[in-house]
């Protein structure tokens, strides 16, 4: 079977992240059968790490994998959704598997799924399963996809279960709480298994911990475990200092933002748990592994030259940004980080300055940019957004190439009511070239425009589909010097 075979193979499975309606019914009954039909390749999976959560999760796997190779092991990681290839979600060693390899692996379970069909998603976890069954790799490193207690991933075994920090979303499918959800998220704990869990808000911390009593299983609260200090933010990512069961010492972590913190908290939090059971895992290979970890649409920043103004260079924060604790997330990278990276967004007081001690960046003034934004139908677009509204001078509004994207008609409404001052695109390319336009207007209004970077970046934000297409049309990141 070819590659290109391979993929429209499994572009005509169901797939429920496609579809216009979400999914509301979830049975693991499918994906069981088929396993079996496989052989089971899901018991015979090496030290699985199962990593569930609302934010952060997939942060987490990246962390995990980048430490463990640090430490001179094999990994294997199943990731979801992806960005621009559908093979980020099976990899080994850090790396995406061959094309050959994939298409070996479709060819292997089509017969099986002719028998037995299932989804998209279940048959990219059946083949992740199935090929770290065969190649043994030390650690298997798997992301839940939605919820946790009735995710095909749940069907492995993990040695250590994490859940990062739950908040609200998929509202309609686990639940309109955070007790619902915790509920559903715990569904990874298992008998006498540890579970490692981030920071909470407290109805889930409650509500995780109650559930860990009723499985039995012993929770390991990140924070109590970890401790973090000495945060400083630089143009190209975080340096901290950490104290764990691993020992202590400096880290720099190649990401933006205090959420990534958090995030490596988690990480250090799990490492320690399976440092009881294997020596190598010590916290210098680990601080080299994690300073080489890069996560795609992540606030992941491109530089790129403008499609207006060929002497300008245009920067860009990408980001996956769809759910209230990504906004809150984001607009922290906004205040903290922006300042470094473009130093000429300072000449341009912001028009609606900040209360004292609110987003504040350098200079006792919010830096501003240009959002281009486009979101999912059903996401609580307006609690996502509020936190960015301070940094905002601009919005470009756009749909995502995705049958569930929501109209540009109530995405209107919502930045009316922000009162966010917008213009609509009809595709993301057109999104991209009215961003530059309106980035670069105050350094052209100002006569200032040899100016190399203009004033304001551009961030794009609101769902993986418009960050995977905003990524594919700006081309490959560019490495930015502190």
């Amino acid at each position: 079977m070819t590659y290109a075979r391979a993929i429209e193979f499994l572009d005509g499975l169901v797939n429920y992240e496609k579809q216009a309606k979400p999914r509301t019914e979830f049975k693991l009954d499918n994906i069981r059968r088929l396993l079996a039909l496989a052989g089971n390749p899901e018991r015979k999976l090496r030290n699985v790490i199962l990593v569930a959560g609302t934010k952060g999760k997939g942060s987490v796997c990246y962390m995990l994998d980048a430490a463990l190779r640090g430490c001179g092991f094999t990994t294997g990681m199943f990731v979801s959704p992806h960005v621009l290839d559908v093979r980020e979600r099976i990899q080994l060693d850090g790396k995406l598997i061959a094309r050959r390899t994939f298409a070996a692996l479709v060819e292997r379970f089509r017969p099986l799924v002719e028998q037995q069909p299932v989804s998209y998603f279940e048959l990219t976890a059946a083949m992740a399963f199935g090929l770290f069954a065969t190649k043994k790799p030390d650690y298997s490193i798997v992301e839940v996809g939605l919820g946790g207690r009735l995710d095909a991933t749940n069907l492995s075994n993990p040695k250590v279960s994490v859940i990062t920090r739950i908040g609200y979303d998929h509202l309609k499918v686990l639940g309109n709480t955070l007790t619902k959800i915790a509920g559903e998220k715990a569904g990874i704990m298992r008998r006498a298994g540890p579970v490692v869990i981030g920071e909470q808000e407290p109805e889930a911390l409650a509500a995780l911990r109650r559930k860990a009593r009723e499985a039995g299983a012993r929770l390991v609260q990140s924070p109590s475990v970890v401790s973090v200090g000495s945060v400083r933010f630089v143009a190209t990512g975080v340096h901290l200092r950490a104290r764990s069961r691993l020992g202590a010492g400096d880290l720099g972590l190649p990401l933006l933002g205090a959420h990534q913190v958090e995030n490596c908290r988690t990480a250090l939090a799990v490492l320690g748990v399976l440092s009881r059971d294997d020596y190598r895992i010590n916290f210098g290979p680990v601080a080299r592994g994690l300073s080489t970890v890069s996560i795609p649409a992540r606030c992941q920043v491109i530089r790129r030259s403008s499609f207006i103004v060929h002497r300008s260079s245009f920067f860009y924060i990408v980001d996956s940004c769809h759910n209230p604790e990504s906004g809150r997330a984001l607009a922290d990278v906004l205040r903290d980080h922006v300042p470094q990276l473009w130093p000429a967004n300072r000449q341009f007081p912001h028009p609606r300055p900040l209360p004292e001690g609110e987003g504040r960046g350098e200079g006792g003034q919010s830096p501003r940019v240009i959002l281009i934004y486009g979101s999912l139908s059903g996401k609580l677009v307006a609690e996502t957004v509020a936190p960015l509204v301070p940094f905002v001078h601009q919005a470009v509004l756009v749909r995502p190439d995705s049958p569930r994207a929501m109209p540009l008609a109530e995405l209107k409404r919502v930045f009316i009511r922000l009162r966010i001052p917008f213009v609509a695109a009809d595709s993301v390319r057109a999104a991209l070239r009215l961003a530059q336009a309106q980035a670069q207007a105050p350094a052209l209004r100002t006569a200032t425009c040899k100016l190399q970077t203009p004033p304001f970046p551009i961030v794009v934000a609101g769902s993986f589909y418009l960050a995977g297409e905003a990524i594919r049309l700006l081309g490959p990141s560019r490495a930015i010097s502190a």
